[in-house]
């Protein structure tokens, strides 16, 4: 349920985005210290980024995440959500779970003709045991209207256990605007500590 009102929520910001005005200058990015509530994880955040936090639904969902907004860069925005799901969250029964019901679309393909999932791999990251997950998908920005605008979006997720629950890192952005965005994600990335 809880990605089912983060899925509104970043296509609500997708339809803005369309709206919003000229893209910021680029800049040498800074970075400061983000430590989420019952030190669940802690990692740098860039400062040019908007965060974003729901606390009553991270109480609700037992799920406790962050979205990061880049500034503005196109028609869809560019975000990093880091998320820490509790044994208990309400939308996925645990890891496997997640990495199942992510690395394919929803009728069980890896590739079609708007979407292509990577295989899932295994790797390190920060030190920990991960998943890596990395797919294409082409969403509509207006899926309550008519428009047949749409966006390719390309999205990598880093997936990490831990003993009560696990911990999702996830970039999206747009496919022509990822690379010059990915440098941020990765730096987040290493900058993660979580609970063991």
């Amino acid at each position: 349920m809880k990605n089912l009102v983060l899925t509104l929520s970043i296509l609500s910001a997708l339809a803005a985005a369309a709206c919003a005005g000229a893209p910021a200058k680029s800049r040498a990015a800074q970075y400061k210290n983000f430590a989420m509530d019952n030190n669940y994880f802690s990692c740098l955040v860039p400062a040019a980024w908007s965060l974003e936090r729901d606390k009553d639904k991270d109480e609700e969902y037992k799920i406790y995440e962050i979205q990061l907004l880049a500034p503005k860069t196109g028609k869809a925005p560019t975000f990093i959500n880091v998320a820490y799901y509790t044994k208990d969250n309400l939308d996925f029964n645990g890891l496997k779970d997640f990495v199942d019901s992510n690395s394919k679309n929803a009728l069980g393909e890896t590739k079609s003709a708007r979407e292509n999932y990577d295989p899932v791999k295994n790797i390190s990251l920060a030190g920990r045991k991960a998943q890596l997950l990395a797919r294409e998908r082409m969403v509509f920005l207006h899926p309550e209207s008519k428009s047949d605008e749409s966006v390719q979006l390309k999205e990598k997720l880093y997936v990490l256990p831990a003993k009560e629950g696990f911990y999702v890192l996830h970039f999206s952005a747009p496919k022509d605007s990822f690379l010059a965005n990915q440098a941020v994600f990765e730096k987040v990335a290493k900058s993660f500590k979580g609970l063991p």
